[in-house]
């Protein structure tokens, strides 16, 4: 029987790749209407394997798959798959971790080195006409004089310290996972989250979102943090607090951030980020190149091909086998 293969949503409008991989092993790729949990379950009811990016797949979708083996994510992040029923149910589930870590650092790197030079400050005071170099850098230490944290030290937070160590005076870096922790600590110092706070320059964010870490930066780590501390967030929008970082930016509690990703997106019309004058927006594209759109394509097919092949597959869970 033909491995059946559903789609759940993402912002795709060519699948070209997804087909010429997953035809390989002559499985059948279907697209599901939208991402409810209705039109999922009435689509991947005998469905052998998942294609997922943000779709919400929840125990009670779970529950539905009566065939499914394995649940592919484009994405790093997996909190929308509910790892312990798909385990229990019998489903392998991957992530897709490794496709943008070089275009993330690369970003949350840009972000850092415009705030440090104050890039949305004198954009605006140029386009306005004033034209006052020294004043509007004032004041701006050397970056050879301050500190980088690094709150988690995963992939891009170790490909960033690597980076940033030769420009700046320290790199310290928190880490809340054993993977990521002390065995690769060459290019930082690891310490504790309150030090991180209290003794960083810029934060750089590079967590997963899970319930440990929403809201980790609230209205209590604000206040730990320098009035002149600037926060850079290429990792996940919920990490943050936004009414406290608001509230904190306003009364000039930090010197800004530079935000890649939101609570909601597309972030607002009417959002105060947007007219912050401290704040520096990019539209959720710290994840892109030409490379890396590729790799998103690809990767999440080829762990598919890969797992009904028998290869070995970098799997989150350790499923129960399906009787």
């Amino acid at each position: 029987m033909a491995i059946k293969v559903v789609l759940t949503d993402g912002p795709f409008s060519d699948i070209s790749i997804e087909r010429e991989i997953l035809g390989k092993i002559g499985a059948s790729l279907l697209r599901a209407p939208d991402s409810s949990v209705s039109e999922i379950a009435a689509l991947a009811a005998d469905a052998d394997a998942l294609l997922v990016c943000w779709a919400n797949i929840p125990a009670e979708l779970i529950a539905q798959l009566k065939r499914c083996r394995h649940i592919s994510l484009y994405t790093a992040g997996f909190n929308n798959v509910d790892l312990a029923a798909a385990t229990e149910a019998g489903i392998a589930v991957s992530n897709n971790p490794g496709y943008c870590t070089n275009e993330v650092a690369t970003h949350a790197l840009s972000l850092l080195l415009a705030c440090h030079r104050r890039l949305f400050s004198l954009e605006a005071r140029v386009k306005s006409g004033v034209w006052e170099p020294v004043a509007s850098m004032t004041p701006t230490p050397s970056l050879k004089e301050q500190t980088i944290g690094l709150l988690g030290y995963g992939r891009i937070g170790r490909q960033l310290a690597q980076w940033v160590a030769p420009l700046c005076g320290r790199v310290l870096a928190h880490s809340q996972s054993a993977e990521s922790s002390p065995h690769d600590s060459a290019s930082a110092e690891m310490v504790s989250l309150d030090r991180l706070l209290r003794e960083s320059d810029y934060i750089s964010i590079h967590l997963p979102l899970n319930a440990s870490t929403r809201h980790l930066l609230g209205k209590d780590a604000f206040a730990k943090m320098k009035p002149t501390a600037f926060l850079i967030n290429t990792s996940r929008g919920l990490i943050l607090d936004d009414g406290a970082l608001i509230e904190a930016l306003q009364a000039k509690k930090l010197g800004g951030a530079a935000l890649d990703v939101f609570t909601t997106e597309p972030l607002p019309p009417d959002h105060p980020f947007r007219t912050l004058p401290n704040v520096i927006i990019t539209p959720h594209v710290a994840w892109y190149s030409d490379r890396s759109e590729y790799l998103l394509h690809a990767n999440a097919p080829r762990a598919i091909v890969d797992f009904f092949e028998g290869r070995p597959v970098k799997l989150l869970n350790q499923p129960k086998v399906r009787g």
